[in-house]
């Protein structure tokens, strides 16, 4: 299994592609550190404490560009080999199927979060550099800030879940990015209609906000918020989004990987 591991990471390793959206991680905070500072700015009561800004500059982003950098990554990963037959050679040597989906899941989810903790320190090095933080504040605002990238990783893997479900069952890579793609614009623009659905269980906080969340882009949009300002009903609604999804789509991926009719 380590051998594979290390296959598959030094695979992903020597695509150019993900060293341009690593080394593009600044320039996203940089981004960011503008639009936050058009929105606060420094002669004006700020409605957000500069302190917050690497959670705000993730959130800002967390439903639409990081999900579109793990659509891109998954369907490398998955879709690129599996349609092209490159895989045909590690199913001829010792190695289950099983292994190399779940090696090549691991490293997905590996790489997740490296590209999430490079965003956040590039967003925690243009906060300090151009945002007024306070240090009484900065402490203060740790816990909040920490305990929103854990959530924001946590969902990012259970959508990475759903993308590879995407992914082997897309004819090419380009099918698998913009049906994924599609999921996410649908999930963020027609969120009235579940919402809608989901008043009607107003009663019930639990059964209200896991139809509100069913669709992980708008979970991200405003769930993990809503979870983290101390609903309890979101966030165990969150959890069982996110696990029923990550269990879910991966079995249905593997049982996918795994046929032996793969090339057809």
């Amino acid at each position: 299994m380590r051998t594979l591991i290390v296959c598959e990471v030094e695979k992903l390793v020597r695509r150019k592609w993900i060293w341009v959206i690593f080394l593009s991680a600044p320039f996203l905070a940089y981004t960011a550190g503008s639009y936050f500072l058009w929105l606060n700015p420094p002669d004006s009561s700020s409605s957000v404490s500069p302190s917050l800004f690497p959670m705000f500059g993730l959130r800002q982003n967390l439903y639409f560009i990081c999900n579109i950098v793990v659509a891109v990554l998954v369907a490398a990963v998955y879709t690129e080999e599996f349609r092209g037959g490159q895989l045909r050679f590690l199913f001829l040597r010792r190695y289950a199927r099983g292994q190399i989906f779940f090696c090549k899941l691991f490293v997905i989810q590996l790489c997740i979060l490296m590209l999430l903790l490079a965003f956040g320190i590039s967003l925690v090095a243009i906060g300090i550099v151009r945002l007024p933080l306070e240090l009484p504040s900065l402490r203060s605002a740790l816990g909040y800030t920490v305990e929103y990238y854990i959530l924001a990783y946590a969902s990012l893997v259970g959508i990475s879940c759903v993308f590879s479900f995407i992914a082997m069952y897309s004819k090419n890579v380009t099918y698998a990015i913009g049906i994924s793609l599609a999921y996410v614009l649908v999930s963020l623009l027609f969120d009235g209609l579940y919402l809608k659905l989901a008043a009607l269980f107003s009663y019930f906080p639990y059964l209200r906000d896991l139809i509100s969340y069913v669709l992980v882009p708008y979970m991200q949009h405003t769930g993990l918020h809503t979870a983290l300002s101390g609903s309890e009903s979101a966030l165990w609604a969150i959890a069982t989004v996110l696990i029923v999804n990550s269990f879910v789509f991966t079995w249905l991926a593997y049982r996918r990987f795994v046929a032996d009719d793969y090339m057809n």
